[in-house]
C-alpha cells in the first residue's frame, strides 16, 4: 500500500499572500528610495529653477550631492560661517545674484546673502529622507523571511503512507509507534499521537496543508484499526442535512395542503352565497 499526497492549496496560497504583502511593502520603500523620491525632487527642483533668482541658468542634470541639510547645519553652528568657509566646504556657488550666492544640489539650495546670513531651501526630500527608505525596507523584508520559509515548507510538503507507516515532511512515524488518531475538529484537523524517544508526541494533520487529507486519515485508520472521526463526522453531518431537508419538504407539503384546504373552503363559501 502506498498513498502519496502533496500540499493543499489553502496553506500554500495563505503563505504566498503573506509573503507577497511584506515583500511588496519592502519593494515599495526601495522604489521610493531609487525612483519615487528622486523623481519628486527633480520635478520640484526643475520647477523652482525656472523662476527667480535662477531663471533657468542652473540645470538639474548638472547638480551634485552637496549641499544638503547637514551641510547647512554645519554652516550655522556654532556660529555663522564666513563666505570663505562656505566656499571651502561647498565649492564655488552655482549662481550669484545681486551679491547673494546660491549653492545648489539635487536636494535643495543654500542662499548666502551679502550680509552673511544663510538659509536652506529643500526641493522636496533631503538625502537623509531618501536613504531612510532603504532602512524602512529592511523591516518588511525581515518580516517576510519566516513567511518565505513557511511558503517553502508548504510548497515542498509531501505525505506518504506505505507498508511501514507515515512519512510527513521527511519525518517517519512507524505504524507500531502510533497510539491514537483523535481530537478531530470540524475546522479540518486531527491529531496523530505516537511514541518517540520514550515519550508521546503529537502530529497535527490539517486539510489546509495536506491535499489528500481524508485519504491519509482513512489509510492510517485502516492500518491501525482506529476509529475514523473524520468519516464519522462527515456521515453524521450528511444524516443531519438529509433530516433537515426532509423536514423542510414535509413542512412545505403541509403548507401546500393547508393552502389547498383554505381555497376549497373559500369555494364552498362562494357557492353557498
Amino acid at each position: 500500500m502506498t498513498l502519496e499526497s502533496g500540499p493543499a492549496r489553502t496553506d500554500r496560497n495563505w503563505q504566498l499572500l503573506r509573503t507577497v504583502i511584506f515583500l511588496g511593502f519592502g519593494a515599495y520603500f526601495v522604489y521610493d528610495g531609487l525612483y519615487g523620491y528622486p523623481r519628486a525632487n527633480r520635478a520640484k527642483a526643475e520647477e523652482l529653477l525656472k523662476g527667480r533668482p535662477f531663471n533657468g541658468k542652473v540645470a538639474f542634470k548638472n547638480l551634485g550631492e552637496k549641499p544638503d541639510q547637514p551641510d547647512f547645519d554645519r554652516l550655522s553652528r556654532p556660529a555663522p560661517a564666513s563666505r570663505d568657509e562656505v566656499r571651502k566646504l561647498l565649492g564655488p556657488p552655482a549662481l550669484t545674484d545681486g551679491g547673494d550666492e546660491y549653492y545648489v544640489s539635487r536636494y535643495g539650495s543654500i542662499r548666502l546673502t551679502r550680509g552673511g546670513e544663510a538659509s536652506w531651501r529643500p526641493w522636496d526630500k533631503t538625502r537623509a529622507e531618501i536613504n531612510a527608505q532603504y532602512y524602512w525596507a529592511i523591516i518588511p523584508f525581515a518580516l517576510a523571511l519566516p513567511f518565505i520559509w513557511k511558503l517553502y515548507k508548504a510548497l515542498t510538503l509531501r505525505v506518504v503512507i506505505d507498508d511501514d507507516g507515515l512519512v510527513y515532511a521527511g519525518r517517519r512515524i512507524a505504524f507500531p509507534d502510533m497510539t491514537s488518531l483523535r481530537d478531530y475538529s470540524p475546522k479540518g484537523w486531527i491529531d496523530l499521537h505516537y511514541r518517540s524517544a520514550g515519550r508521546e508526541s503529537k502530529l497535527r494533520l490539517d486539510n489546509e496543508k495536506v491535499a489528500r487529507f481524508d485519504e491519509v486519515v482513512a489509510a492510517i485508520c485502516q492500518a491501525k484499526s482506529f476509529r475514523n472521526e473524520v468519516q464519522a463526522y462527515a456521515e453524521r453531518k450528511a444524516r443531519q442535512e438529509a433530516e433537515e431537508a426532509e423536514a423542510a419538504e414535509q413542512a412545505e407539503a403541509a403548507q401546500g395542503e393547508g393552502a389547498g384546504d383554505s381555497a376549497l373552503e373559500e369555494d364552498c363559501s362562494q357557492d353557498e352565497k
